[in-house]
């Protein structure tokens, strides 16, 4: 959910692999699926909110996440 005004592009990271997700228009909720290939095995993953003409890119802590979860990411305003 973004409650942004920017446009977002929203990646997942594990470890030092960074894959892009999609991107999450400002004011809108969006869903994206996380590639097996990041959920199997290999730890927590971060999402990172990457704005689309701005600087600021927040990134979340840790979450585990397990095949069949939905994780939901609120880009605050």
């Amino acid at each position: 959910e973004n409650r942004g005004f920017a446009d977002m592009v929203i990646y997942a990271i594990s470890g030092a692999q960074r894959v892009r997700l999609g991107i999450a228009t400002g004011n809108s909720t969006k869903s994206f699926t996380i590639p097996s290939s990041l959920i199997r095995g290999s730890g927590p993953l971060r999402f990172l909110a990457d704005p689309i003409g701005g600087r600021r890119t927040p990134i979340s802590e840790d979450i585990v996440v397990q095949p069949g979860d939905i994780v939901t990411l609120t880009i605050p305003p």
